[in-house]
């Protein structure tokens, strides 16, 4: 087990728990790139075991072979894996992880896509380093409908240097090993070159923004109205009276508030079992403190205009 330990930036607070048994390092580089990945493997195996961790190294030409793996992986989690996906190769914002000798990409929806797999196998314990340029860009298909893709991952937005994967990987993981707490090894070792990202503060901070921008004001009351015609259509009724206009009112008013149907229906498949880690007063705080500032920002924009 390994502890997880954070604040967001919107002030939620979380201790929360992963598990991990092993390390599984994917790497696609040419031949003329793996001096500095030989020496970080070579010094993270003795780690690994000393910590009780299994480390596996696993070489990857294509973006066939890659998601062979993958699926792979997905299986091996079913049967307990609960791996750290270290991913050692290069990476681009636009076309995603990119795979050598064949010199093709895997984009980044199509990982995306296996990683949720992997993630619901592991019932949310995934955890994934991209030790790749614009690892962190996959996170754009993040959606709050679907599975997140991992518990935790670690991954720079922008270009990184093999000089500060090398000077920095081995004690990552050493942190790791020794005090069982990656969020802590990760603010020791690797912040800022790299980000993090939990699932449990992407869901608090993606739920805030969604109950902000679409159920607070005139943009609100437009989505629940757009709502409760569609209730009442699929109802077959066109000509609502009163009492049906109240009632289909009545029964969508808890989509567009902070309540804790809103909080239980996104984390039911998003959090893929975890408990979301917020309640009902502090998504009502959040998305007020969220609206707020928004509205503040257009104000600033609108003096700065005249």
């Amino acid at each position: 087990m390994v502890d997880i330990v954070a604040r967001s930036d919107s002030g939620i607070s979380l201790t929360d728990t992963v598990l991990i048994n092993s390390v599984v390092w994917i790497r696609s580089l040419d031949e003329d790139e793996l001096n500095p990945s030989r020496r970080m493997i070579e010094d993270l195996i003795p780690m690994a075991a000393a910590g009780h961790f299994a480390f596996e190294e696993k070489v990857v030409t294509s973006r066939t072979e890659l998601l062979v793996l993958l699926d792979a992986v997905a299986s091996a989690a079913q049967a307990g894996l609960r791996p750290i996906l270290h991913f050692d190769c290069h990476g681009s914002a636009a076309e995603g992880i990119f795979l050598k000798p064949a010199n093709e990409f895997c984009d980044w929806a199509e990982l995306t896509a296996r990683l949720r797999i992997i993630n619901v196998a592991t019932a949310n314990n995934l955890c994934c380093v991209f030790a790749a340029c614009f690892g962190m860009w996959h996170a754009t298909h993040l959606r709050l409908s679907q599975p997140a893709p991992w518990y935790l991952v670690i991954a720079p937005e922008n270009e990184i240097s093999v000089g500060v994967l090398e000077e920095r990987t081995a004690d990552f993981y050493r942190e790791v090993f020794a005090s069982a707490n990656i969020t802590q090894a990760y603010e020791r070792v690797l912040k800022p070159d790299l980000d993090l990202m939990l699932c449990k503060k992407v869901f608090a901070e993606s739920l805030t923004r969604h109950i902000a921008v679409n159920c607070i004001g005139s943009q609100g009351r437009k989505r629940r109205e757009e709502a409760v015609t569609a209730v009442l259509r699929g109802r077959g009724i066109s000509s609502p009276t009163r009492e049906q206009l109240a009632q289909a009112r009545r029964d969508v008013k808890h989509r567009f508030q902070a309540s804790q149907w809103v909080i239980d229906h996104f984390a039911r498949t998003f959090l893929i079992g975890r408990e979301p880690g917020i309640d009902v007063a502090d998504l009502a705080r959040l998305a007020d403190n969220y609206a707020r500032r928004e509205r503040r920002h257009r104000e600033r924009a609108k003096k700065q205009q005249h």
